[in-house]
């Protein structure tokens, strides 16, 4: 019984987060047409200082919330975040409004005044619906968690539609009302739970000191990782147009939305499991298997899709959109490796091996940050080539790291990857150069019929 409500409670959280995955995937496509790339770019850039200050805003102690047993300090430890999402944002707001002008001016954020001053507002928004994530989480509340995410979403794409006159204020407040709709949903359906009488400061600092690991080592873990996928975003902008920036984040969000949605599931189940693979000596042998598997699964479709993508991206997003296929062929490769990592992520944390990630969150942070500045001097297109192969090569390092803890030979590691790509890849690329003169839709029929049979004689025999 607590097996089928275990994977009940896994179907209901992925089904919404796909559905809301999907509905903003469905929009892309019209919100192409309605915003420029410099509009996409500029709205990029305020999602990625939303993302990076959201880490900071509860000091991590929502994480603490699924691990407390005690309803009672669950909720104390509600009201704590809440008072710090509060003061945070109050910070942030006087900051905003008392330094607009040099902020604009400075900083060279592509964003205007009134684009600055939503970011107290959205980042309250974005901070009390991840504390409330948290809590429908340790209340076991998946089915309004996953309302939640369905609405949201909902919301964002009407009002970005809807608000498209406003230019790039339109996708910004359309994204703001997203989580104002969601945190309301959520408050409307626990209200009954979510009452703040009768805490007092001495319990609110005792909760606080006995969680307080959160914000001495997750806190930084956490923002050293946030930080060297959003802030690049940040610094590309300062170094190149919105524009250009606007064509990095369409490619980036198309590739990574898919991969996210698949590997987070892949993921959350390998980790219900991993535990018990530890415990039965298999943990080696499992994340071995599963690394193959996805191999097997991203390689033809990479093998299928990389020569073809400027021009899907020029049939879905309209023609202005084409240099965003280019681009994604660009990243191709890390989201090739981000795919196969994304399960065996969470080895570490069931070898309880913490510290050990959080360092290679910190290195890897140094890495791409100090990468996007050192590709600065170059073209866009050659620097967003060479930060992508940076990125896989981190990525690379990250699963030779846990297959090293697992002592899975670096042969194990490689084969698979190798085999792949001679099997699946060379034949698909050389059969779309051979008849892309005639006809790409015939190079990439006829590529899907050598490339899928052998896809599925690999699995069938586990080549």
């Amino acid at each position: 019984m607590a097996t089928n409500n275990f994977l009940k409670n896994i179907l209901t959280l992925v089904s919404g987060t796909a559905s809301a995955q999907l509905i903003l995937l469905l929009i892309s496509p019209i919100l192409t047409r309605l915003y420029s790339a410099q509009q996409f770019g500029n709205f990029g850039v305020f999602v990625s200082i939303i993302t990076i200050l959201l880490v900071l805003v509860s000091l991590k102690y929502e994480l603490a919330l699924p691990l407390v047993k005690q309803h009672s300090i669950a909720k104390v430890l509600l009201h704590l975040c809440f008072i710090l999402i509060i003061l945070s944002c109050t910070v942030v707001a006087v900051v905003v409004y008392a330094f607009d002008s040099w902020l604009v001016e400075h900083l060279n954020l592509s964003l205007n005044k009134s684009e600055l001053y939503l970011i107290p507002v959205a980042l309250f928004a974005c901070g009390c619906y991840q504390l409330l994530h948290f809590y429908a989480i340790k209340t076991e509340s998946f089915r309004v968690l996953s309302v939640s995410k369905v609405t949201q979403s909902v919301i964002i794409a009407i009002a970005q539609v809807g608000l498209s006159l406003w230019t790039v204020f339109g996708l910004v407040l359309g994204h703001t009302f997203g989580f104002i709709a969601s945190t309301l949903m959520f408050l409307l359906q626990k209200r009954d739970t979510l009452h703040f009488n009768g805490y007092n400061p001495k319990r609110l600092l005792a909760v606080a000191k006995r969680f307080k690991n959160f914000p001495k080592y997750t806190l930084w873990a956490s923002l050293a990782n946030t930080s060297s996928t959003m802030l690049p975003v940040v610094l590309f902008s300062g170094y190149y147009s919105a524009a250009l920036v606007g064509l990095y984040i369409l490619a980036h969000r198309m590739l990574f939305a898919p991969v996210t949605l698949i590997g987070n599931a892949v993921g959350n189940v390998f980790m219900s499991n991993a535990k018990h693979y530890l415990v039965a000596g298999t943990l080696a042998k499992n994340t071995l298997d599963i690394h193959n598997r996805l191999i097997l699964i991203a390689m033809p479709i990479m093998a299928l899709t990389l020569p073809f993508l400027p021009e899907i991206f020029a049939v879905v997003f309209g023609e202005k959109w084409t240099e965003a296929g280019e681009i994604a062929q660009f990243i191709a490769i890390w989201i090739y490796f981000v795919f196969t990592a994304s399960p065996i992520s969470t080895v570490l944390v069931a070898m309880e091996k913490q510290k050990l990630a959080a360092y290679f969150d910190f290195g890897s942070c140094i890495v791409r940050l100090g990468s996007v500045v050192l590709l600065s001097s170059m073209a866009f297109k050659d620097a967003i080539m060479y930060f992508s192969i940076i990125n896989a090569l981190v990525v690379s390092a990250f699963i030779l790291l846990v297959f090293s803890q697992l002592n899975i030979s670096i042969a194990d590691l490689i084969m698979p990857h190798l085999k792949a790509f001679a099997v699946l890849c060379l034949p698909s690329f050389v059969i779309i150069r051979l008849l892309a003169e005639q006809s790409d839709f015939i190079g990439f029929l006829s590529a899907m019929f050598v490339v899928l049979p052998l896809t599925l004689l690999m699995i069938r025999k586990k080549i």
